[in-house]
């Protein structure tokens, strides 16, 4: 395995730097790439980028904007929504002004009318044109959204804002109301510039149609996007209330890893059980001098995959507690960060006929878990494979056999 030269560390870096670049693992079957290191995963976001230029931003205007109320709160749950991506940076503009609006541009020096060029009422600001204008009260009556007790705030998107993502897991509401208001919104908007720009207008009738529409649509390729991730092998699990079997033919694999800070030393264990939930093999290894936890845990997803290859099991499900892991097997491109670790999961998985990756939670993986606690916390530093399960948590194993068979 390729490594850093240690005389060329020595030459060019001091001994605290050498220990952190030492963590980061050279990838040398791939060409160089740019990690952007705002991120912990290396790759780049808006949200990160915004962060970095806001630091070089004049402190006076920065401690003007601090004493105005935070909107901070609200663009959190923006970002939060189950939503198209798009839908999420337009929400983000609007909580933002950034939205051009006559009131807006005005604001900004430019010389226009500022009535709303559609109803001709009042100044067009951004909450006007998405709630108070005659054609957006008409689609968000059609919406079957509850409007507030005394109606949409007439001044402040903000608290109009407010009130609908405060309603996203109100379940009283229909799932769909809770889901497409930012389709409304968009649709709101788009239905402005339309008519606007291109002289075109829809009736409320075909703009809540189209709403719909829209929504469905993207139900539909989220459902799409995850059976394509299942026919990839990664399975992102529900928070079950205990542990699942796999499918007949199958075998499941719980793997667990308990890390100490202290001593710098790791417990790593995985057990493999059936469809009828028998556990056939379980083992237990200890790890000396690992000196973070993210490491400890990459090293013993490595170790539990290549013992399952040394058995000769060829379909597998993956089952462990840590999600960053999933998520570096279903998309290493948005993790750049950790390419070597991503890289070396690949060549082991690639030797498998089928393999799936589940997120468990800790109370169904709590078996293979004390397997490794029993490294760091009892000193039980002897490295084994053994059939069936240990007998100190044979109570614990069975009842998980009565259970996912129930």
């Amino acid at each position: 395995m390729a490594d850093w030269d240690p005389q060329k560390l020595e030459e060019h870096f001091l001994p605290d730097d050498i220990l952190r670049i030492r963590l980061i693992k050279p990838v040398t079957q791939c060409e160089d790439f740019y990690s952007w290191k705002f991120n912990k995963s290396g790759d780049f976001s808006v949200k990160s980028a915004y962060w970095l230029a806001s630091l070089s931003l004049n402190c006076q205007v920065r401690i003007e904007a601090e004493q105005l109320p935070s909107t901070n709160d609200l663009k959190q749950k923006v970002w939060g929504l189950q939503t198209d991506p798009k839908l999420k940076v337009f929400l983000w503009k609007m909580l933002c002004g950034a939205l051009p609006v006559a009131k807006s541009m005005s604001c900004r020096g430019m010389k226009n009318e500022e009535r709303c060029q559609l109803c001709g009422e009042e100044e067009e600001s951004i909450n006007h044109v998405l709630f108070s204008c005659s054609l957006a009260r008409q689609l968000w009556a059609l919406s079957d959204v509850p409007s507030p007790q005394w109606g949409f705030h007439n001044g402040s998107v903000f608290a109009n804002i407010d009130y609908l993502l405060s309603n996203v897991k109100n379940s009283l509401w229909p799932e769909e109301l809770r889901q497409t208001f930012p389709w409304t919104l968009w649709r709101i908007w788009k239905n402005r510039n339309l008519a606007l720009f291109e002289g075109k207008c829809f009736s409320s009738l075909e703009s809540a149609q189209k709403v719909r529409e829209d929504w469905l649509e993207w139900v539909d390729a989220q459902k799409q996007e995850e059976e394509d991730d299942a026919d990839a092998g990664v399975t992102l699990g529900q928070q079950a209330a205990g542990w699942t079997a796999p499918r007949v033919n199958w075998l499941k694999c719980n793997v667990a890893t308990s890390w100490s800070k202290r001593n710098k030393f790791a417990g790593c264990a995985w057990v493999l059980r059936d469809h009828v939930g028998k556990v056939l093999l379980h083992s237990r290894c200890a790890l000396p001098g690992v000196l973070v936890k993210q490491e400890a845990q990459f090293k013993g997803l490595l170790w539990a995959m290549e013992s399952m290859r040394f058995h000769r099991v060829e379909r597998v499900v993956f089952a462990l507690q840590e999600e960053f892991l999933v998520t570096l097997v279903s998309r290493p491109a948005a993790w750049p960060s950790f390419r070597f670790m991503s890289m070396e999961l690949g060549l082991v998985l690639g030797s498998f006929r089928s393999w799936k990756f589940f997120l468990e939670n800790s109370f169904s993986n709590r078996g293979a878990f004390l397997i490794a606690k029993s490294v760091t916390e009892e000193c039980r530093l002897q490295s084994y494979v053994a059939v069936c399960h240990p007998v100190w948590l044979d109570g614990l194993f069975n009842e998980e056999r009565i259970s996912s068979s129930g």
